[in-house]
């Protein structure tokens, strides 16, 4: 017999806690850089805030490794 009532087992794990630092640390870069940087894009140049760079490709990043997981076997 199982106890299913109070949880369902899925506790904080260390993954959890390693994704949780992860945005902590993409956050407090993300505010402390307020600056504009020039950005060289494929067709154009740009001026930008630093922490959109920063934020941009942590959800570049992020994307990739999500696809990368989810395999279509």
């Amino acid at each position: 017999m199982t106890d299913r009532g109070v949880g369902t087992g899925r506790g904080l794990t260390a993954k959890h806690v390693l994704v949780g630092l992860l945005v902590l640390v993409v956050v407090v870069l993300a505010v402390a850089n307020s600056g504009k940087v020039k950005v060289d894009l494929v067709v154009a140049d740009a001026r930008i805030p630093l922490f959109l760079v920063i934020v941009g490709s942590a959800l570049i990043g992020w994307v990739v490794g999500w696809f990368m997981g989810h395999s279509r076997d």
